[in-house]
């Protein structure tokens, strides 16, 4: 004995097919996919300009610290060839047209007497 039967396209009975509503469950998963792909690229995107960012920054705080040391190192090596060749000091302070005979005075420290 059947439960059901069709009559012109519909089932008529306890068991008639189940039919789908709405979106299919393939459908829905390939949007949940393309939602997915979307949000990896833009966490991607978001990610990489915050570290262009930061190495910016961290390029600028090198750039500057290089210009202080190079003008820390030339102060060093003015000084480390003043010490070895005082001749060489001598040319430099009369090409610039300092006075040459000078007498040097030392002041000590403290209150006059």
């Amino acid at each position: 004995m059947e439960w059901g039967r069709e009559a012109d396209g519909v089932w008529l009975g306890a068991r008639a097919p189940a039919q789908p509503v709405g979106i299919r469950l393939v459908g829905l998963v390939r949007y949940v996919a393309y939602a997915a792909l979307l949000v990896a690229s833009l966490m991607f995107y978001v990610w990489s300009r915050v570290d262009v960012r930061a190495s910016a920054a961290h390029l600028d705080h090198a750039t500057v610290q290089l210009a202080q040391l190079q003008a820390e190192q030339e102060r060093l090596l003015l000084e480390l060839a003043s010490r070895r060749d005082l001749g060489t000091l001598g040319q430099a302070g009369m090409s610039l047209g300092l006075v040459e005979g000078v007498a040097v005075v030392e002041i000590p420290r403290g209150r006059p007497e």
